[in-house]
């Protein structure tokens, strides 16, 4: 089970996150910083003020936490060590244990994957749409998840007409747990795979927020009950925590050359610290290839895939996932498939 680590040397922090910790159901491990030692994967660090001046940058999931007196230094110590999250207490006790509760949940669940843009309209939905149906075509539990808001539904581009089933506006009132098995059986499916969209219904209303405990409950409850979730999360931004909360791994898909790699290495760093890999887009200048492309940008490669015209009359017709039966698209992404989920190989 993934474990809660505590590094700080302040009593009232301690009792206050020792609370927050059994409240949420998780262990509790204190430690000092000079015997920290390696972090377990897995693991959430949460670092009191006291300490997080003398860390380094972590490449676990890191909680900067302390109180309203030192929340100017609390964000300050946050981007020393890389923590996309703070913690001022005790306003933030109970985001704090629902967060650690959904940690606890995630230990043996399925793979949640983020597909994101180093560049804007470089194709992140076709790419979370084509892969999301080939696992499906490999008999891998796969959920499609869309997080444009104002987007009028990512599974317009997946068929001619609106699927029936819930969508994320019906679930802005969840509160607290969500079963897994309920949520599955609530979906619209199609071509094998199970879609949570925004609008594209007569009866949808895209403009209704949905608030980030919503979202964390519905994105655990998913990820217990698919072998695989596909997030479409869009271009790198700030603000993208709410939705990459439970993803494993993101896939960065970037242009190849001078910007596209300048993108990438900033979208990296915004990503920090969850685990990204590059996908290349074509078409690749003369002399370069995706390795070199990807390695350019500090990435490991994780595949190529090409540039097609028309695709916007494509996904307003509903036929993205017709397009992308091509070989010259199947191929690449069946690689993608493979690699995420260690498929066995099935090239012809």
């Amino acid at each position: 089970m993934p474990e809660v680590l505590l590094v700080t040397e302040a009593a009232r922090l301690r009792d206050e996150v020792a609370r927050i910790a059994a409240a949420a159901g998780v262990g509790l491990r204190i430690v000092a910083v000079q015997d920290l030692g390696r972090v377990p994967d897995g693991s959430v660090l949460v670092l009191g003020s006291d300490a997080a001046s003398r860390m380094p940058r972590l490449g676990a999931d890191v909680i900067v936490a302390g109180f309203p007196e030192e929340s100017v230094l609390l964000w300050e110590q946050a981007a020393m060590v890389a923590a996309h999250r703070v913690a001022v207490l005790p306003d933030a006790a109970a985001w704090l244990a629902e967060y650690l509760s959904r940690n606890r949940q995630r230990d043996g669940a399925g793979t949640v994957v983020a597909v994101l843009g180093a560049t804007g309209g470089i194709g992140c939905s076709t790419l979370a749409c084509w892969l999301a149906a080939e696992t499906a075509a490999q008999g891998v539990s796969t959920l499609l998840v869309d997080t444009d808001q104002l987007g009028s539904g990512l599974d317009l581009g997946l068929a001619p007409e609106p699927l029936t089933g819930l969508r994320w506006p019906d679930l802005a009132g969840v509160k607290g747990a969500v079963n897994p098995a309920q949520l599955r059986a609530s979906l619209p499916v199609t071509n094998g795979f199970s879609v949570l969209s925004w609008g594209g219904g007569e009866t949808s209303s895209p403009a209704l927020d949905v608030p980030a405990h919503a979202i964390g409950g519905v994105m655990a409850a998913a990820s217990e009950g698919f072998s695989l979730v596909v997030i479409d999360a869009g271009r790198v931004q700030q603000g993208l925590d709410r939705w990459l909360d439970t993803a494993d791994q993101a896939l960065l898909l970037m242009p190849s050359g001078t910007r596209g790699v300048l993108a990438a290495r900033a979208a990296a760093e915004i990503l920090h610290p969850l685990t990204v890999s590059a996908v290349v887009r074509g078409p690749l200048p003369a002399g370069l290839d995706e390795e070199l492309a990807a390695a350019s940008a500090g990435l490991e490669l994780a595949g190529y895939v090409p540039r097609l015209r028309g695709m916007g009359l494509v996904q307003e017709t509903g036929r993205l996932l017709e397009r992308g039966q091509s070989r010259r698209v199947r191929r690449p992404v069946r690689r993608l498939a493979r690699q995420i989920m260690h498929l066995p190989s099935k090239e012809r």
